[in-house]
């Protein structure tokens, strides 16, 4: 299963060229395999690689692209040199805009993937404010917001979010994960069906919508949302143990018990 804010992105290769560049094109292209797709690094090999790069960029020596690089520096390197990486980059290109922007981005969900929110935050918040209409980079601050229980900020950029895309089924669903949080499952089951409306095929928001039905006693409802929960994905355990629990709210014990059998089988 995906975090409670399921965004991830499979991030494709693409080839920084410059025209006219000859055998320095070749040699550029060769550190970017080796970098993006070879060997890992360690963090002097890195960093080195990094200067190396940045400096016969700016000579309008090798093609690389320096976001594109401190991406998968950042990536490979996360857990012990990310800070540096950071603090170095930005001071490299605090000048160009559009470089901090997609940085900043790239380093606020490496650190969102360690759980290190509260230097996801600014780090989201800076390259919002360059980039205010980037609807994925909304959710993530939101993601980032709601896990250290900011719920009020959180929402709000949800809301940012669908003004710029009304059918992002990824803010409805983050809307309904609040309102849940809050309590306040009629708000939340509005959101979670608005969610399911435009991306059919989102367990969790089935589950969710379940949860939210159930709270509220609804539990033919939420009977029908954990079953179609469990139909996009049939080893769903927790969605398993909520509908046992909602049939056995309305006292049907047999099958709340082999609903349970399942919800070990898959746990």
């Amino acid at each position: 299963m995906s975090n409670e804010f399921p965004w991830e992105e499979k991030a494709g290769r693409e080839k920084s060229r410059k025209p006219g560049a000859g055998g320095q094109e070749q040699a550029g292209e060769e550190r970017e395999d080796r970098i993006a797709g070879g060997r890992e690094l360690s963090a002097d090999e890195l960093i080195a690689e990094y200067q190396a790069g940045v400096g016969t960029e700016a000579e309008g020596g090798l093609p690389l692209a320096p976001a594109k690089f401190a991406f998968y520096a950042v990536l490979q390197a996360a857990q012990k040199t990310a800070d540096a990486i950071i603090t170095f980059y930005c001071k490299l290109f605090k000048f160009d805009q559009a470089h901090v922007a997609e940085f900043s981005k790239s380093s606020g969900a490496a650190y969102a993937a360690q759980g290190q929110w509260a230097k996801a935050i600014p780090m989201f918040e800076k390259a919002l404010f360059i980039t205010p209409k980037d609807v994925d980079l909304c959710i993530r601050l939101a993601e980032a917001l709601g896990a250290t229980r900011q719920f009020e900020a959180a929402a709000k950029q949800l809301e940012k979010a669908l003004e710029v895309d009304p059918k992002s089924a990824r803010a409805f669903y983050g809307l309904g994960v609040i309102h849940s949080c809050r309590q306040d499952y009629a708000r939340a089951i509005k959101c979670l069906e608005r969610a399911i409306e435009y991306d059919g095929e989102n367990a969790r928001a089935c589950y969710r919508l379940g949860a939210a039905h159930d709270h509220l006693k609804q539990y033919p409802q939420a009977v029908e949302a954990f079953k179609k929960a469990i139909h996009l994905d049939p080893r769903y355990a927790k969605a398993y143990q909520a509908l046992g629990c909602a049939y056995e709210s309305m006292g049907e014990r047999n099958a709340a018990v082999d609903c349970f059998k399942k919800a070990l089988e898959f746990e």
